[in-house]
């Protein structure tokens, strides 16, 4: 194995090129403004660059890892950029291999930082100068303990991972702790494919503002987490996982004094399921879940304790689709699913739930279902005042009914000046005509329904 340590006014330096099996590159230096590149080819590579000052603020420094590997005992890329570190990029490529393991840490300091960074700087020129840029590329298999770290006083980082492999596990980007303005990016799958059984996870908490999460996953089996919690606020997420996948999993948090958060998923394949929570003290947020594949999914969004102005959307086609959205104690809320919306779409079960749990009230929220096609079920309760709902209804052997599913049991609105609306039209029916049911309860004063059923044979 060769080294070769460069210094000047630039300080180009490369810790390098192995090319023979079980290599080791281990790179220290001290100072704003480095630069540092390892490039190794083996088998069960191991690389460290660290890029961090004692005393002083570590800025506008770049640090860079290539691994090419035909080995399965697993490399290692570290890339460190701490103590105050701002305005650095550091990079990890792991091309081939199985069992890699991926590490950069930029534990970011306030204020601005001076510009050297280099290898085409960007992103938006390292953000300012003031955040930092982290970057890890893995086509291998089976990778482990694949990270980014920039947390604590973490603000205006860029944390990307892209992984063309499959089976892997534990890949996290950690942006946490007084964390304002980031932006983490995972990718998993493609191109063409080959991701499965693959999990994300993007932690921007603590006093977390204005952040921006995506996650992008291929293939079958995937897990996406997303958690914005702690005095969160004005914060996005999107998670997509596409290209017919099943059995994916989706669960993004945005809790704790929560308000003005977004959320997005959006899934394509078949017995998918997603949980959004925006809880506790939850003001002005939006959750909107698609699913599109051929059904068995199931799709959850919790808005309550205390939630004011949300609104919550899931739309679902295919059979065997369950969808549910609580707001409990809620205020100005609204609540929409739709399911079926083609040919193929029955069998579904559309649960909104205002007010409740613990008699919590909820006043002046709108609550939407709409379902097409036959053996469908609609369930709602509403507690409080001023509430609307409005549930339709396209198929024959349609139902509507209570929360609990029970046999027999009735739609639910208790309280005083609430509307309620119904539909169902059984349309052209074949000689095996199932008429529909609507159950409904209404419990106060001042209340108002309307019932509409039509058929034909």
């Amino acid at each position: 194995m060769k080294k070769l340590f460069l210094t000047g006014a630039s300080l180009m330096a490369f810790a390098a090129a192995g090319f023979a099996q079980t290599n080791t590159a281990t790179l220290t230096q001290n100072g704003s403004r480095q630069t540092a590149q390892q490039q190794q080819t083996g088998s069960y590579l191991k690389s460290t660059i660290s890029q961090n000052q004692t005393t002083q603020t570590n800025v506008g420094s770049f640090a860079a890892t290539r691994q090419e590997s035909t080995g399965s005992a697993g490399n290692e890329a570290i890339v460190r950029q701490d103590v105050g570190s701002r305005g650095n990029r550091g990079y990890v490529t792991q091309v081939e291999g199985t069992g890699n393991l991926g590490l950069i840490t930029q534990s970011n300091g306030s204020g601005d930082g001076s510009l050297q960074v280099t290898e085409g700087t960007s992103s938006d020129a390292v953000r300012g100068a003031g955040g930092n840029w982290g970057g890890i590329y893995q086509n291998g298999t089976d990778n482990k303990d694949v990270s980014i770290n920039q947390s604590n006083d973490s603000r205006k980082n860029f944390g990307e991972i892209t992984q063309y492999s499959r089976s892997t596990r534990q890949t996290q980007i950690e942006q946490a702790n007084l964390s304002v303005n980031n932006e983490a990016r995972i990718f998993q799958g493609n191109p063409d494919v080959e991701a499965y059984r693959t999990a994300a996870n993007i932690q921007q908490s603590g006093n977390s503002r204005n952040n921006l999460a995506t996650i992008t996953q291929t293939g079958e089996g995937s897990v996406g987490t997303v958690e914005q919690n702690n005095n969160s606020r004005g914060n996005e997420v999107t998670i997509t996982q596409i290209d017919g996948a099943t059995y994916e999993n989706t669960f993004v948090r945005q809790s704790n004094d929560s308000r003005n958060n977004e959320a997005s998923v959006t899934q394509t394949g078949r017995g998918d399921v997603v949980n959004v929570y925006q809880t506790d003290n939850s003001v002005g947020n939006s959750a909107t879940i698609e699913q599109t594949g051929l059904g068995s999914d199931g799709a959850s969004i919790y808005q309550q304790y205390n939630a004011t102005s949300n609104e919550a959307t899931i739309q679902q086609k295919g059979y065997f689709n369950n969808g549910g959205i609580n707001q409990f104690n809620v205020d100005g809320s609204q609540a929409t699913i739709r399911q079926g919306m083609t040919t193929d779409g029955d069998n579904n079960t559309a649960q909104i739930n205002q007010g409740e749990q613990g008699g919590a009230q909820s006043r002046n929220n709108t609550a939407l279902i709409t379902q097409e096609n036959s053996e469908n079920q609609a369930r709602l309760l509403q507690v409080g005042n001023g509430n609307s709902a409005t549930l339709s209804q396209v198929g024959n052997g349609n139902l509507i009914q209570s929360v609990d599913g029970s046999a027999g049991s009735f739609a639910t609105q208790r309280g005083n000046n609430n509307t309620l609306m119904i539909t169902q039209d059984s349309g052209t029916s074949a000689s095996g005509f199932v008429q529909n049911v609507a159950n409904v309860s209404q419990l106060g004063s001042g209340n108002s329904a309307s019932i509409m059923q039509t058929g034909r044979n």
